[in-house]
């Protein structure tokens, strides 16, 4: 009976080849894109799932609350709380600081250093993490702080094809280099691993890195700080042992303040499986996606797959004219519905198996142009056990679902209706496919709605008024560091004679306008520096800063709102002059703002001698907040509290250009840069690119939608040409009638039409609100934005009707040149 049944099985395919193709090729775009958002969003939900004790990891976050809404809240932690947790909670098994900053490197037998990210680490780092070691024993960190541990991809840039083990690197710390031996290669950390780096060192250089008073200030933070706890630890213990810690760390400096509650001074654990997708922690050194991303994607992923489903079960009824009469001889000579209901079952499954193979091998050719899209390096794993197995399931389910419907309505024909010609397609099972038509489109409109807001949220983010020109300057970096035996004053000092060497280099060529130096740059990322104090009134205060020169806010083309620029013609601009933005005069109530100070005791001398328009240092996620220029940064420094900021205050340099031909220009910068840096090696970056390169996220998302709209679409315009060739099918002998009578083509292509524009315009009203309740929370991530525009959402519609009409017009047309003799040959 099964050979029968696969017999008539492939019998029917072959019969139907374009209806076939259809079917088979619908489900496998479905599949196939599922597949490839589905392995997008496994890769965001297992960040982290390869250490073996990931279940035992965890990143500690400190909250500072010091009442009035002074909350400080970060998972960089203080360098102190490593060894407080280690001493304090006996629970911790083993614990490592991570950190990571950039310092030039170069092998010893080059004369040129690249900069490179360098991550210093705690000597149980090694054993916490499963990060695979190819050769060598990091261990070897533990006793011997001049050794380093370099990735596969480090080691091939620094040796090549030479063997690294044992070799020596030099690393740039203060104004010299020190050496370190290689003493292991690890594998590039995984893609979804929420640590990434290159270089390891032992933090036992940490002196070399951090400040004395960093190792010791409980409100410095500095460092990620990673913990293994001992097996059945209970979470609620290890918090109130945490609380106690803290009472006693920091009771004796803050005495009854502390106690009472004026600070409170919290340490958590949040697991290692949890920072990639957690967006209330803030973001430490690992990246954070917005979970809301994912749950986005998985569900187009499901309902592109779903809407292939749903063809498949149109296009069978479609069919089902066709071989109703098959059914009925079969009943006749004696067939149960149960057996019918197998067999399209069985063709159902047949089917499914081919358009899985056809969307696994669609999946892996499109693999590279998505991992392009989503900026990943994502891999299908055909050979391994648990994909064969879901592989496996997957196709038992998705014939179950797509053949469900056929199977019962099918085998549910009465044989003698059929026989006599009553066999009747329409009522409830019309209805039926008038709701998935409309649950198809509804989800296509909504994904073209979606799209097209996504898209012009970022036109919106590229385009805005930033309050500066990011078009044409290019950022230099300088790779001075201020550190240990180095102050920030000196390093100002050496970027300035920097400066100014490249200055004399590039004189009179005419293409470069303007050349200044500061320690941020704008969009530069984890902002600028933060700080806070207390003013006379014992009031907390907050502003932003960055450390510029005289030709910081011309090269960056920044309005003035009131008062004058910074003026090399005024000697005591470097002594004592800040500039400030709209928002700080805001906040702090100013009504004329020259010539005040910033309200703090313990501030040097200053006045602000001018007011800058409102501009975006960060991305437009961010509100604008108070900001603060100055030349001199000891004016500041002295009244301030707390400070902190994600990157390091290294001078960069940029240089405004008017040029078309870019890389002449860049040739001669490169070439002015070697005669001036003496040896520093020529990193640069161009400003518009940092802007774009803030909406990654956004752009990824933006394409992924793109992606999945675009098949959703593909898909329901097969389950729409399936429709229509049923209506020609139900409908020939009226089309006939009406042309015999005097109907024109025009109003018989008008009459099918118009079921299916109805159909349309029907899950126009039902997705438009749907996706705009949608959309509308996502632009709540932006503290700028568009508002959803009812014309995003009508062009929406309007596609997707234009869309549907070629896609019927081809049944329409087909069905005017139908000769009438031939419908009405059996009346």
């Amino acid at each position: 009976m099964i050979k029968n049944y696969l017999k008539i099985a492939f019998r029917n395919l072959f019969k139907n080849k374009v209806y076939s193709f259809i079917n088979i090729f619908g489900l496998a775009v479905g599949i196939a894109c599922c597949l490839l958002i589905g392995l997008y969003v496994h890769n965001e939900w297992s960040y982290d799932e390869f250490h073996a004790d990931s279940d035992r990891l965890y990143r500690a976050w400190v909250h500072e609350d010091y009442g009035n809404d002074e909350i400080y809240f970060n998972s960089v932690t203080p360098l102190i709380l490593a060894s407080a947790l280690e001493n304090n909670i006996p629970e911790v098994e083993q614990i490592s600081r991570f950190t990571t900053f950039s310092n030039l490197v170069k092998h010893p037998d080059q004369t040129e250093a690249v900069s490179e990210a360098i991550s210093i680490v705690d000597p149980d780092f090694f054993d916490m993490f499963d990060f695979e070691v190819i050769r060598g024993v990091a261990s070897q960190t533990r006793d011997n702080p001049a050794t380093v541990v370099i990735t596969e991809q480090i080691a091939k840039q620094f040796f090549g094809e030479e063997d690294p083990l044992m070799q020596t690197l030099h690393i740039q710390f203060g104004d010299t280099f020190d050496e370190f031996t290689v003493a292991a290669i690890i594998k590039n950390p995984p893609l979804n691993s929420s640590i990434q780096f290159g270089i390891l060192i032992p933090f036992s250089n940490s002196s070399k890195v951090f400040s004395q008073n960093s190792l010791t200030n409980w409100f410095s933070v500095s460092t990620e700080t990673y913990v293994l706890l001992r097996e059945n630890s209970r979470m609620e213990e290890i918090n109130e042992k945490m609380e106690t810690m803290m009472v006693t760390e920091l009771g004796s400096r803050y005495g009854d303040d502390f106690n009472e509650g004026d600070l409170t001074y919290t340490v958590g654990l949040q697991p290692i499986t949890d920072i990639r997708l957690n967006t209330e922690i803030p973001a430490g050194i690992a990246e954070v996606s917005d979970p809301v991303y994912s749950y986005i994607l998985a569900a187009i992923a499901l309902l592109v797959l779903l809407i292939a489903c749903v063809n498949f079960m149109t296009l069978a009824i479609s069919r089902s004219a066709s071989r109703a009469r098959e059914v009925g001889i079969r009943k006749t000579i004696g067939a149960v519905r149960q057996h019918l209901m197998l067999q399209f079952w069985g063709e159902a499954l047949l089917m499914t198996m081919i358009a899985l193979c056809g969307g696994v091998l669609l999946a892996e050719l499109l693999l590279p142009r998505f991992n392009s899209l989503s900026g990943t390096g994502l891999q299908l794993e055909l050979l391994s056990g648990n994909i064969l197995i879901l592989f496996g399931i997957g196709a038992i389910l998705i014939s179950f679902i797509a053949g469900i419907y056929p199977a019962l309505m099918i085998s549910g024909f009465k044989p003698v209706d059929v026989l006599k010609g009553r066999l009747s397609l329409s009522g409830d099972k019309n209805l039926f496919r008038q709701t998935m038509v409309i649950f198809q489109f509804s989800l296509s409109i909504a994904l073209i709605a979606g799209t097209l807001i996504i898209t012009q949220q970022l036109e919106y983010m590229r385009s805005a008024d930033l309050g500066y020109n990011k078009d044409q300057v290019v950022v230099l970096s300088t790779d001075l560091n201020a550190g240990p035996g180095v102050p920030l004053s000196q390093t100002i000092s050496d970027a300035e004679r920097l400066k100014e060497r490249l200055e004399s280099e590039l004189a009179g060529y005419p293409d470069i306008t303007s050349i200044s130096i500061s320690s941020f740059t704008p969009v530069q990322s984890g902002g600028w520096i933060s700080s806070d104090y207390r003013d006379q009134n014992d009031r907390k205060r907050f502003f932003d800063f960055n450390i510029v020169d005289h030709d910081f806010v011309e090269t960056y083309g920044i309005s003035l709102i009131s008062g004058r620029d910074f003026s090399v013609n005024n000697p005591s601009d470097e002594r004592r002059a800040i500039l400030v933005n709209e928002a700080l005069v805001e906040d702090y109530g100013w009504e004329n703002p020259i010539g005040q100070r910033l309200p703090g005791p313990d501030f040097e001398e200053h006045e602000v001698i001018g007011v800058v328009q409102n501009f975006h240092y960060e991305s437009l996620h961010m509100e604008v907040d108070p900001l603060a220029l100055t030349i001199n940064p000891d004016i500041l420094f002295s009244g301030i509290e707390n400070i902190g900021f994600s990157t390091s205050p290294t001078p960069r340099i940029s240089v405004r250009f008017n040029s078309q031909n870019l890389p002449a220009l860049m040739d001669r910068i490169e070439a002015s840069w070697a005669s001036a840096s003496v040896g520093a090696p020529f990193n640069y970056t161009f400003v518009d690119q940092s802007v774009d390169n803030q909406y990654r996220q956004e752009e990824r998302l933006s394409q992924i939608v793109l992606f999945g709209s675009a098949l959703a679409i593909i898909i329901a315009c097969l389950g729409l040409f399936g429709l229509a060739s049923l209506m020609v099918v139900r409908r020939s002998k009226e089309i006939g009638v009406r042309k015999v009578l005097g109907a024109s083509s025009q109003s018989i292509v008008l009459l099918i039409n118009k079921e299916f524009t109805r159909l349309v315009l029907s899950a126009f009203i039902i997705a438009a609100p749907v996706a705009w309740f949608v959309m509308s929370n996502w632009l709540q991530n932006f503290a700028y934005r568009i508002e959803p525009d009812i014309g995003l959402f009508l062009l929406a519609g309007a596609s997707a009707l234009v869309i549907a009409w070629l896609t019927v017009g081809y049944q329409s047309i087909r069905a005017t040149l139908i000769n009438p003799t031939e419908s009405l040959r059996s009346e």
